[in-house]
């Protein structure tokens, strides 16, 4: 059978308009997609700004109290005169109304004095910590500082069993098997303490333990992502990691706990831990992909330690994606139908005056 011109026209304007379509569409998906993204990757970088902040606003925090303590009168007068005893119970409130987890007093040498959170332990040196060694040179510093296990146990059982996590490691075997780590990272700030004359009669040292510590994370989440919620689920998360590992964290396993003792992807690690590299991208997050950032987090030596991540879920931003695509492909779809309808008009039109 023999195909009219008409007809011909009429068939190859519908193949264009549909490859017009086709092409269109997938030139907005692609559109879309990297705008969404791009704009959600700028939105994490300015959490991560903030929460950068947080972090180092409470290091501030703990140098001020520190600092504040070391001028005390009585605390002067007690090193200077071997009075340790009123001492004691005067830190212990300071301590705890400060919430400061460790607060410990040295001499000019460098030898505990008092412990005043573990008062059992003392009359050992800390002169090889790099805190102290400032302090007694008249100076302050204040950073973050990673103790191992055996460092911890002389601080006492109360700070040895919370730094201590049991870390989810992969094994060879099918299943995975779970480590402990005992190690703690802890922000920390030592400070001198002088005479009224000005001379060093020792030092002062104190911070919190970060392992299990709720209180920046939580903080974060709040400025930051202000309790929202997706589909009953928190859409933006904080992580401080030692090394790989989540040491407090508000990212929520299966079973609805912290997902404290899980461990950052590998990719993130190679390039954050391994490279210094933050990290500005998604990445799988426990159970789910979030679009996240990373950065990482030194000690007062410039070594990298662990790492300080915000992301939010990626499920909030795939949802918009799909609708702004779908109402595209509506009114996309809508205008081929009308294209359509006016080729078939316009060719049924020539088609008759052709008789």
């Amino acid at each position: 059978m023999k195909i009219s011109t008409n007809t011909k026209l009429a068939i190859l304007f519908l193949g264009l308009a549909c490859f017009i379509g086709v092409m269109s569409s997938l030139i907005v998906n692609s559109l879309i997609t990297n705008r969404i993204i791009s704009e959600a990757q700028e939105r994490v970088k300015e959490h991560l700004n903030s929460a950068r902040y947080v972090y180092q606003t409470k290091l501030k925090e703990i140098d001020r109290v520190i600092h504040w303590i070391s001028q005390r009168h009585i605390l002067k007068k007690g090193v200077k005169e071997g009075k340790l005893n009123p001492l004691r119970d005067e830190l212990s409130k300071l301590m705890k109304e400060e919430g400061l987890d460790f607060l410990t007093l040295v001499d000019r040498r460098g030898v505990v004095l008092l412990r005043v959170h573990y008062p059992e332990s003392l009359g050992d040196s800390l002169l090889a910590d790099l805190f102290i060694q400032e302090a007694l040179k008249k100076k302050s510093l204040s950073g973050t500082q990673v103790l191992s296990g055996e460092e911890l146990s002389k601080e006492g059982e109360g700070l040895t069993k919370k730094a201590a996590i049991l870390s989810i490691q992969p094994s060879k075997e099918i299943r995975e098997h779970r480590v402990e780590e005992t190690s703690g990272m802890v922000l920390k700030s030592a400070h001198p303490v002088l005479d009224f004359n000005g001379e060093i009669l020792g030092a002062i040292t104190g911070g919190v333990l970060l392992n299990r510590n709720f209180e920046i994370v939580d903080e974060i989440k709040n400025i930051v992502f202000k309790d929202t919620k997706y589909k009953g689920r928190e859409i933006g998360t904080a992580t401080i990691f030692l090394g790989d590992l989540r040491i407090t964290t508000n990212v929520m396993d299966k079973e609805g706990n912290r997902a404290i003792g899980t461990r950052a992807m590998k990719e993130v690690q190679e390039q954050v831990l391994g490279r210094g590299i933050p990290w500005i991208q998604r990445a799988f997050v426990v159970d789910d992909w979030y679009i996240t950032a990373y950065e990482p987090i030194y000690d007062i030596q410039g070594k990298i330690v662990g790492m300080l991540y915000v992301g939010m879920m990626e499920a909030k931003y795939a949802t918009l994606k799909e609708r702004l695509i779908l109402l595209f492909f509506f009114f996309s779809m809508s205008a081929m139908v009308v294209a359509l309808g006016i080729s078939f008009l316009i060719s049924w039109k020539m088609l008759r005056r052709s008789f």
